[in-house]
């Protein structure tokens, strides 16, 4: 599990929001607008700094502490200005060790010119989401991964019809219900990056899953895993031509056989793990060529593993452990020459392990 992890930490991070150093704001810029800068210092002053690691970010940061008054707040640690109005249009708080309520009504809903904001891996003590992040109408990007939210997340959430990328993960109970999602989905028809990682979807359908197909112009990334979801995943979501990444890891009761053709032929990780997918793997998985990580253990697959997974020679991760193949492991084997992982136990295989780890640069 520890290299499965590490495996997609590199796309973790692409998900976080960047911060414009803040030499941007120099003399020859407008000073930050006075009302963003008097709301940023009602928001520091309704939190106290915790030390604390959840393992996710690789440094913490006390952003907040540059934030003084009397000073010009597009030069402040985790801000962002536009270069015309002096308006902030960027807040990136990641690991800055916030602790503390996130109050319903707070000042931060007053920047309404944000586009990109994110205060992932901070702690707000199960503070519910509040229905004013609606009002943040020019937001492209918003991660409130692991943040410590609690609850069901608003409706008005679906008002942020500019969103490009959208992140809810691992923030302490989050739910998602079906009339939320189906909003959600019908504003945001632009969604690039969608991580929704252990949220509750436990009411969404299945035919409300397949509203995800308004996306099919747009979807790079998609990450469901640990969600509750169940029923049958829609089976055109894995012919979106744009998508690169999907999770559906640890969805026990979610349903489907991989498709026989019409895969998004640029897909580059595929995470089945711990889901009910089933079946035999297609030969149309060969058609999967710039594919790095195949995680499907612990799934209800069978069969032989088709001649055709062995010409996919970009993977360098493959994991099959827990399901039910049968058949030889051929030598052909020695064709993913970048494998980094490899785990084909607890199947039905047999014959002879080809001798072909001579030919791996890194196992």
């Amino acid at each position: 599990m520890t290299s499965f992890l590490l495996s997609f930490a590199p796309f973790f991070l692409l998900l976080l929001l960047f911060h414009t150093p803040s030499s941007t704001c120099s003399s020859v810029l407008p000073l930050c607008n006075h009302r963003d800068n008097s709301n940023l210092l009602h928001f520091k002053n309704s939190f106290a700094i915790h030390t604390y690691t959840d393992g996710r970010c690789s440094s913490y940061s006390d952003k907040i502490a540059s934030w003084k008054n009397g000073t010009d707040c597009c030069d402040w640690d985790g801000v962002t200005c536009d270069t015309t109005s002096g308006h902030v249009i960027g807040l990136d708080l990641s690991c800055s060790m916030l602790q503390g309520e996130f109050h319903p009504n707070s000042t931060l809903f007053h920047l309404t010119h944000l586009q990109q904001l994110n205060l992932a891996s901070n702690d707000f003590s199960a503070s519910p989401l509040s229905s004013r992040i609606g009002d943040l109408l020019a937001l492209t990007h918003l991660n409130l991964c692991t943040s410590g939210f609690h609850g069901v997340i608003p409706s008005t959430i679906s008002r942020l019809s500019k969103l490009l990328s959208l992140d809810l993960s691992y923030s302490n109970e989050l739910r998602l219900d079906e009339f939320v999602w189906t909003k959600l989905i019908g504003n945001t028809t632009n969604l690039k990056e969608l991580v929704l990682d252990e949220v509750d979807m436990s009411s969404i359908k299945e035919t409300s899953m397949s509203l995800l197909m308004n996306f099919s112009s747009s979807l790079l990334f998609l990450s469901l895993s640990d969600t509750q979801l169940h029923g049958k995943f829609p089976s055109g979501i894995l012919a979106l031509p744009y998508l690169e990444e999907l999770s559906l890891y640890r969805n026990q009761e979610l349903k489907r056989e991989l498709p026989k053709s019409n895969w998004s032929t640029p897909l580059r990780i595929l995470n089945l793990i711990g889901t009910a997918f089933s079946g035999k793997i297609p030969d149309s998985i060969g058609h999967l060529k710039s594919l790095n990580q195949l995680s499907l253990s612990f799934c209800q697959f069978d069969g032989l593993i088709p001649l055709s997974l062995w010409n996919l020679t970009q993977l360098t991760f493959l994991d099959f452990n827990g399901n039910r193949l049968h058949g030889e492991i051929p030598s052909l084997l020695s064709n993913l020459k970048h494998l980094t992982y490899l785990d084909l136990s607890s199947n039905g295989f047999s014959g002879h392990i080809p001798d072909v780890f001579d030919n791996f640069t890194k196992f």
